[in-house]
């Protein structure tokens, strides 16, 4: 099978390009070139930018996807972890062939579905609703699921022109560890996009800036429902953020004090005492030191001794609250149909 003849500067942009593209993520070789390595897949990547080399369309999606899952995407890592459709519905369904005959009709009315009033997305709810209709809640689930496949292929496939979300700009990937800026002007406190990436990316934590770190906690405490402050980042005396019940009046205590502390160091119980003075001082219910560490034995033990209304955040819980504020691999379908409904 004949392939395409590239620069290694050509392979590079390419692939800065489509992560522009597809994840509204500006990054540089140096960014792509440790995701490759860090994901094992020097071997398709080039060792020099002036030379040339001869690609196969298959190792030039392989490349991307990496890249677009290395840099966050959810529907490249879908893709990763299951490349082909068909066994993966079967182990679903045993009996599919049995439904072939509406596998056939959704891969031929796909092409018909129409888009969303006002929106860049298809809906897929007239052929389900249909499928449903001739095969059964069995035969629309198996068309949900084989439309879902096919639907985070195209999202995640470098030769599409589709992607999950249309950015007005692209937001440079170095921000996240040099920028003490925040998109507070938006109402939020951390961009999707750095969610994404971090999700992919835990091990970054301990190197982004402190302001981000101190918008990602804020921005999941405004998630949970809570209305948040976001302190002015130098000069706040310990409290980096404030929360509070979204129904209390302005001048209620707050319900949460939190000490965001990005370090590579155990906090230690000097930090845990000094929060919880503050907490008794405002009046609010909790305190929370947040860490892309963990707390000292001595911090967990004194808390628990003293009865300290204060709860660790650590390295594992943000891991955890990255993969629930991540954009999931819903790509440009509407909200998911419920096909046994």
């Amino acid at each position: 099978m004949g392939g395409i003849a590239l620069s290694g500067h050509a392979v590079v942009d390419s692939m800065a390009e489509l992560i522009g593209f597809k994840l509204g993520l500006t990054v540089s070789e140096d960014d792509l070139l440790q995701a490759v390595q860090a994901r094992g897949a020097e071997e398709l990547w080039p060792d020099e930018t002036d030379s040339f080399y001869r690609y196969q369309s298959e190792a030039m999606e392989e490349l991307a996807g990496i890249l677009m899952a290395a840099f966050g995407d959810a529907d490249a890592s879908a893709v990763l972890a299951s490349p082909l459709s068909m066994p993966r519905l079967m182990q679903e369904f045993p009996d599919l062939l049995e439904y072939s005959d509406a596998i056939d009709y959704t891969l031929q009315q796909l092409p018909r579905l129409q888009p969303v009033p006002g929106r860049n997305t298809l809906d897929p709810r007239p052929l389900i609703d249909e499928v449903k209709r001739r095969w059964g809640a069995k035969g629309a689930l198996i068309a949900l699921r084989l439309m879902e496949s096919i639907n985070t292929r195209v999202v995640a496939s470098p030769w599409s022109l589709v992607r999950r979300t249309e950015h007005q700009s692209r937001l440079e990937l170095r921000e996240l560890f040099t920028s003490e800026t925040l998109p507070l002007p938006l109402g939020l406190f951390f961009d999707q996009r750095f969610i994404d990436y971090l999700d992919a990316n835990s091990a970054a934590l301990a190197e982004m800036h402190w302001r981000q770190f101190e918008g990602l906690v804020a921005e999941r405490l405004r998630r949970e429902g809570l209305r948040v402050e976001l302190g002015p980042g130098r000069g706040d005396e310990g409290v980096d953020v404030r929360a509070w019940d979204p129904q209390a009046g302005d001048d209620a205590p707050a319900v949460m004090l939190v000490q965001c502390k990005r370090t590579k160091n155990k906090v230690d119980r000097v930090v845990v005492k000094a929060l919880a003075s503050d907490v008794m001082f405002e009046g609010a219910r909790q305190g929370m030191v947040a860490t892309t560490s963990s707390w000292s034995p001595g911090a967990r033990s004194t808390v628990e001794a003293r009865g300290y209304p204060v709860q660790e955040t650590n390295h594992a819980t943000l891991a955890k609250w990255l993969t629930e504020m991540r954009t999931p691999g819903s790509g440009v379908w509407l909200a998911r149909t419920a096909a046994t409904s």
